[in-house]
């Protein structure tokens, strides 16, 4: 059983952390993201403290608002290494 909540592990901070990473690249406040997002500035504002999960599809959306052209290589950066059995 996992030690931490989900939002806590590693891979989801790294997102979040990711995701804030991008926005300040592309100089876009919280304001300016939820508006590109079409969402709530408090949803976004949570999600990028690491408070908020994304679903499947709605990181599809924060990836075109960010302006990633390649979901799974943004996920695959944060992705924890998995753990060999035996």
């Amino acid at each position: 059983m996992p030690s931490k909540q989900p939002l806590q592990a590693s891979g989801y901070q790294a997102l979040a952390n990711l995701i804030q990473e991008r926005a300040t690249e592309l100089d876009l406040s919280v304001r300016a993201l939820a508006e590109r997002l079409g969402r709530p500035r408090t949803t976004v504002h949570k999600t990028l403290r690491g408070q908020r999960r994304l679903d499947p599809v709605e990181f599809l959306d924060w990836c075109e608002a960010l302006e990633w052209e390649d979901p799974l290589s943004v996920l695959e950066t944060v992705r924890p290494p998995r753990r060999r059995k035996g």
